[in-house]
């Protein structure tokens, strides 16, 4: 599905548009000319089905550089692992998200709670990952003409980051589970999920200025993404929490 010229979502599960497993996040393929990466990898219960999907793509998958990871949890970064096997992508998180992934640490992405939620069978298995870029808060990468940014967001869970991709005047921010359509945010009962820094978090994002919000669950906004954070901040301003994803 091509979003914009440069932008296409390649997954997305039952909380979002049903392209490939319902367990997935969304997933993003960003274009940046001579370089393409993806954001986030999915839950990776069927990797062959997303790469199914970038294969129909009119883009040269040997151009897939690199692997953005906004967070741990398993549908974001459980399918790190088959999508570096089956595109030689360079996986990049924090060193939180790094930690977790390289030790498969199901107890450190929450995967109990996923089970518990029924998001993922009892027999899944959340695979560990090579990790070879640990981001930290603004720093910036080079993804052909394009400019991505990590933008720590911790809260929602340990190492969540969200990226800023500059291309010229237009920026798009991947805001993972931290920022939803709406000014929705996901608390969970994990044992990493901080909701002081979560609105923290919120604060940070507003210091970026942005036109397009993708989040990783239901809808997104090419233009004006900003007033979903407003709307987030709105509900800070007035001492409320933003509403949640039930």
């Amino acid at each position: 599905m091509q979003l914009h010229e440069r932008l296409y979502l390649v997954g997305s599960g039952a909380h979002g548009f049903s392209l490939t497993h319902p367990s997935d996040c969304h997933v993003y393929l960003i274009d940046g000319g001579s370089e393409l990466a993806l954001i986030d990898a999915g839950a990776g219960v069927d990797p062959g089905s997303l790469l199914d999907r970038l294969q129909h793509l009119a883009v040269d998958l040997d151009r897939i550089g690199h692997l953005f990871i906004t967070h741990a949890h398993a549908d974001h970064a459980g399918g790190a692992a088959a999508l570096r096997e089956a595109l030689d992508v360079s996986v990049a998180c924090t060193p939180e998200v790094a930690m977790i992934l390289r030790a498969g640490d199901e107890a450190g992405a929450s995967v109990d709670v996923g089970k518990a939620q029924g998001t993922y069978a009892s027999e899944y298995v959340y695979r560990s990952s090579a990790v070879d870029l640990e981001v930290v808060d603004g720093q910036r990468l080079q993804v052909g003409d394009l400019m991505v940014e990590a933008i720590a967001t911790p809260g929602h869970s340990t190492g969540h980051a969200c990226y800023l991709a500059h291309d010229g005047e237009r920026r798009d921010l991947f805001t993972g589970d931290t920022l939803l359509f709406g000014g929705r945010i996901i608390l969970q009962d994990t044992w990493d999920c901080d909701l002081r820094a979560h609105l923290d978090s919120l604060r940070h994002l507003a210091e970026h200025r942005f036109d397009g919000l993708y989040p990783g669950h239901l809808t997104f906004s090419a233009k004006e993404g900003e007033r979903h954070l407003r709307a987030a901040l709105d509900a800070l301003d007035r001492g409320s929490i933003p509403p949640t994803l039930s």
